[in-house]
């Protein structure tokens, strides 16, 4: 439960707090910090499952919705099934239960291809630098949860132990875990079992919304140092958190954010091409900087930079019936060709990109640039 601040840190945010507790407290803490405050000096290169520790002393205390933060979209499509469907429409899901996949066989391995937008699992996603992982969940008739797009994924009790693994393992780091598009949760009981999975699995790691509310210059979320200081450094946001009461008042005692558009702004930018996104990302990421009057406003959540092409259909039954000419037949195939650029706007300033840029296959990306970019040599 996570109505108030973890156990053991009431007296680092209790201004009124003395004595040999609040001293031995505080102690502990800046231990912690300490841990990863070596000088960073000028630096050409950067391990990249562990950046956030190796630059530390630029970004401890920087809000984490200000950050340069790599994310992988649809963390969880990777090693789709070729047979499992997801989120597919009903009329084809009863298609495919009623002649048992017989029908659907010569479909699904297209969709799959079409579907997977990440070559790595979740542990692989984050030693390549990402620390934001889009998730997209969905509840199958056996009770059980999956990531989802179009044919479903991995389950999560094992996307979920990834990433708590990966927390264990490097304590200099911090994740966000934005939970969105939750398929077929079609009662109360159906948010609370994934909940209780996430606190389960998660809830060591989580950063609850007290120390949200706590901290004192996280300007809407919190800073890298609130995060190392209390040992949570796994943010959740989770989309269906006004379903009902009982959702919300689960989803508080899971330690999870509320996913309101104050929270976290992921604008589509519903672009079919390179070009298309190139001028949608810009127009977004100016948008997002302007008020109603003009001025520059000042963000108290996470802002996603989509940078991802959507194949239409058109595009998708091109690949699927005219031959090979070079042009993509797979969503990796198309992601070789977008995720470079993507990176090129960012490495050479055509974006700002002090937010969230999401990608599909990161290793096809340079996030070692984007974070030298920002925060290394010449940075």
């Amino acid at each position: 439960m996570f109505d108030a601040i973890p156990a053991g840190l009431e007296t680092l945010f209790s201004p009124g707090t003395t004595g040999a507790a609040a001293a031995a407290a505080a102690a502990a803490a800046a231990a912690r910090l300490h841990a990863f405050s070596a000088p960073l000096g000028r630096i050409a290169r950067l391990d990249v499952a562990n950046w956030m520790s190796q630059l530390v002393s630029v970004i401890a205390d920087t809000p984490l919705h200000r950050l340069r933060l790599p994310g992988t979209h649809d963390s969880g499509a990777y090693h789709l099934s070729r047979t499992r469907m997801g989120d597919l429409p009903a009329w084809l899901r009863a298609v495919d239960a009623a002649t048992r996949g017989v029908v659907t066989a010569p479909l699904t391995p297209f969709i799959a291809g079409w579907g997977e937008a990440q070559s790595t699992a979740i542990d692989g996603q984050l030693a390549l630098g990402a620390r934001y992982l889009d998730l997209r969940v969905v509840r199958e008739a056996n009770g059980g949860y999956y990531a989802v797009h179009g044919m479903a994924g991995d389950s999560f009790e094992n996307v979920l132990a990834q990433v708590a693994s990966f927390l264990d393992a490097h304590p200099g780091e911090v994740v966000v875990c934005d939970f969105n598009h939750l398929h077929r949760f079609n009662r109360d009981e159906h948010h609370l079992q994934f909940l209780d999975l996430i606190e389960r699995t998660l809830g060591a790691h989580v950063v609850p919304p007290a120390l949200r509310r706590a901290s004192t210059d996280g300007d809407g979320t919190v800073t890298v140092r609130d995060c190392l200081v209390a040992n949570r450094r796994c943010v959740c946001l989770y989309d269906g958190f006004d379903v009902s009461p009982a959702v919300a008042r689960a989803v508080a005692e899971a330690g999870c954010w509320e996913r309101r558009r104050s929270d976290i702004w992921s604008p589509w930018p519903r672009a079919g091409s390179r070009r298309q996104l190139a001028e949608r990302m810009r127009a977004l990421e100016d948008a997002e900087g302007e008020g109603s009057g003009g001025g520059h406003v000042r963000r108290e959540g996470f802002f996603v930079l989509q940078g991802v092409v959507t194949p239409d259909a058109k595009r998708i039954a091109k690949a699927a019936v005219l031959p090979d000419w070079g042009r993509p037949r797979t969503l990796r195939d198309l992601a070789r060709r977008v995720t470079p650029m993507v990176c090129r706007m960012v490495t050479g300033g055509s974006l700002r990109a002090m937010c969230i840029v999401m990608v599909d296959h990161i290793d096809v990306a340079d996030v070692e640039g984007w974070l030298l970019g920002a925060y290394g040599e010449g940075g």
